[in-house]
């Protein structure tokens, strides 16, 4: 094995590390507020205010805002656009359901959140960018990952049977898809797929 190609596969062993810990820390903690707070995970009853719960259960470092007003960690361009972040396989990729707030923890993980009024039917969407915003490749699949937050308090990867976009979740993370929300349910592969980081391009 060549030199290159054995730190891109150690790169992905440890993106594999870093997403099993993430997704399990963010069960812990939903675990936690549900028993806290004895409430259901619905618009109703957290709305807009489900970002900076969770930001208090994390104890997070820094509150980051929302894309659309560029008040957070991540902005768009000036005409508008989001570069920032892509689909799984580079192309221009819709901010459209983590643009409702975020927040950094103490080790540089990036929490986004689809929490407004398309939350209603969607359920609470969280994105987690395993490695933190600042280092690359900043494409969702790869290191920005979805989960839904159901009712009773459980994480759940999107894609999974009972959550937002399970019926489409081949075309949601897929290598030749032209989705703008290419990627969205690639955290179910993720979890369900032992090659899945090693199969990464």
């Amino acid at each position: 094995m060549t030199i290159p190609a054995l730190i891109n596969n150690t790169n992905k062993k440890e993106l594999e590390a870093v997403f099993k810990k993430q997704y399990s820390i963010l069960q812990q903690a939903i675990l936690s507020i549900r028993s806290e707070d004895e409430l259901d995970f619905t618009y109703e009853n957290y709305g807009p205010r489900f970002s900076t719960r969770l930001a208090a259960q994390f104890k997070a470092t820094e509150y980051c805002g929302e894309i659309n007003h560029n008040t957070g960690c991540i902005l768009l361009e000036e005409d508008d656009t989001f570069t920032y972040y892509k689909t799984l396989n580079g192309n221009t990729l819709s901010r459209a359901y983590f643009d409702d707030g975020g927040f950094l923890t103490s080790d540089g993980v990036l929490y986004l959140f689809e929490q407004g009024e398309q939350s209603q039917f969607s359920g609470f969407l969280v994105s987690i960018d395993v490695n933190g915003f600042k280092r690359k490749p900043n494409r969702m699949g790869y290191d920005l990952f979805m989960f839904h937050i159901t009712k009773d308090g459980r994480v759940l990867p999107v894609g999974a049977e009972n959550t937002w976009l399970s019926y489409g979740k081949d075309t949601y993370c897929s290598e030749t898809s032209t989705s703008n929300m290419n990627g969205f349910t690639c955290a179910y592969f993720a979890l369900t797929d032992n090659n899945y980081f090693k199969n990464l391009k």
